[in-house]
């Protein structure tokens, strides 16, 4: 069925509480919903949600490359639709936003989940591990309630305060949590190597599961020995897009790479790192951007994918409740997992 319409709008959803990391502090997050239609009723949903502080186009460049895009999609099929994209390495955010809307609407058209469009193996449920934010006063009750809710991985913000004292709230936290219990860390490259390898050093002997970028300037030499001194993974993120820029994935540095797939343009291309990185033993875990519930449907659907290519991980996808407000019903949870069904597309339903 032939494409119709396209067209997108502005969305501006606020956080319950300010979102802070190293690389800035936002009050709400903004993006573009595009919505591709076909004369048959049918409506494909995309995020479009650029960030620049994280590696993406500006909010200009997207909007740009929508209007320039969009009306060149009309009288052709998705799958036509979808060799036009424009060049992941440029617009990635705009890009993943049009490709899930593509599949998305392709996949009603054939009235199949979305999944079933990347691969033909059976899913099993997609596990997520929870955001506790950062280590302020209240991340002991904020874990806690996590905990209760079924959720066994929990990941915090680090680098927001003087490294004794996040140690001293990593210890208090561990003290807390069960035994089946892991935490992942994220320091959105806060340290140098001196205090990152302090870090790797002092967190000996905790329930550690991960530490994502500890390094200000990620130089793969120091990775790799970071990597070696550590008795957990680390991991890639928001670098990860300019090494595989200057190097091969067979020169990653360490034993993880975060996939964001607004950062790499789209489900395709992120799902062709996951089969490279699992061929060289690299764990990967899908994660959100921040994005409204129009994107993270999708992901889930990458994330359910990956796990039957790769070994199962605990993705990173489960930040809707950040939000006050959204542009439709986010994925629910329970005891942190969430099984996709057999309806058609992503899951996404626009609200009222």
């Amino acid at each position: 069925m032939l494409i119709s319409g396209a067209r997108f709008v502005a969305y501006r959803l606020p956080f319950v509480a300010p979102w802070r990391s190293n690389a800035g502090s936002w009050q709400a997050r903004q993006g573009w919903l595009i919505q591709i239609t076909d004369g048959q009723g049918n409506t494909g949903y995309g995020d479009a949600a650029p960030l620049p502080e994280i590696g993406t186009e500006t909010s200009q460049e997207s909007s740009d490359q929508l209007n320039e895009l969009l009306p060149t999609l009309i009288g052709r099929e998705p799958e036509q639709a979808l060799r036009l994209l424009p060049n992941a390495a440029t617009t990635p955010a705009t890009r993943f936003g049009l490709e899930t809307a593509l599949l998305d609407l392709q996949s009603k058209q054939r009235a199949i989940p979305l999944y079933r469009l990347l691969t033909d193996q059976e899913i099993k449920a997609v596990h997520v591990n929870a955001s506790i934010g950062s280590l302020d006063n209240q991340a002991l009750e904020r874990a806690s309630s996590a905990v209760t809710a079924g959720h066994t991985t929990l990941k915090t913000k680090l680098g927001l305060y003087p490294m004794s004292e996040e140690l001293a709230q990593l210890h208090r936290l561990s003290d807390q949590l069960p035994a089946n219990c892991r935490l992942r860390l994220d320091a959105n490259r806060a340290w140098n190597t001196d205090d990152a390898t302090r870090l790797i050093n002092e967190l000996k002997g905790l329930p550690i599961e991960s530490l994502e970028e500890p390094l200000q300037n990620p130089d793969p030499e120091t990775l790799k020995l970071l990597q070696a001194a550590a008795c957990f993974d680390l991991a890639l993120d928001e670098s990860l897009g300019s090494f595989l820029l200057n190097h091969s994935p067979e020169q990653l540095p360490v034993r993880r790479i975060i996939i964001k797939p607004t950062l790499l343009g789209g489900l395709i291309p992120s799902l062709g790192l996951i089969q490279q990185a699992h061929q060289l033993g690299i764990h990967c875990v899908i994660t959100s951007s921040l994005e409204s519930s129009a994107g993270i449907w999708p992901l889930l659907h990458l994330a359910a994918t990956a796990d039957q290519l790769t070994t199962t991980a605990i993705h990173g996808l489960a930040t809707a409740t950040l939000f006050t407000a959204d542009l439709g019903d986010a994925p629910i949870f329970t005891n942190g997992q969430i099984q996709l069904g057999d309806l058609p597309g992503s899951g996404f339903i626009l609200g009222r």
